[in-house]
């Protein structure tokens, strides 16, 4: 499935941004045991979910179209409720899938 030439995408130019981590979640991560806490701290951190509003709005204001992913279901679940927005993931069943496409698609 070719999701740009659908419409369900633009052509796009992605950028990474780098979010230093707060003090105590460097420490956190520094110390954490296991790779799975190293993940969570690393995805939850404060200053990457305040930059992602920040792109968000800045996109909406502009009138662009946003998708957020995320390497983790907890964080992309976190940010949606944050943001107020609508989520895919792996259990969304397929008509609810299709229904978020189809408003990102036409919106």
């Amino acid at each position: 499935m070719d999701l740009t030439t659908q419409g369900y995408l633009a052509n796009v130019q992605c950028v990474e941004v780098w979010c230093p981590m707060t003090g105590p979640f460097m420490r956190e991560y520094l110390t954490a045991s296991t790779a799975r806490m190293k993940q969570l701290l690393y995805v939850m951190n404060p200053a990457k979910l305040r930059a992602t509003e920040f792109l968000v709005n800045f996109h909406e204001e502009r009138g662009d179209k946003i998708i957020v992913f995320s390497d983790l279901v907890y964080s992309l679940k976190m940010y949606a409720d944050m943001l107020k927005k609508p989520l895919i993931y792996g259990e969304t069943p397929e008509r609810e899938r299709q229904a978020i496409l189809g408003t990102f698609r036409t919106s």
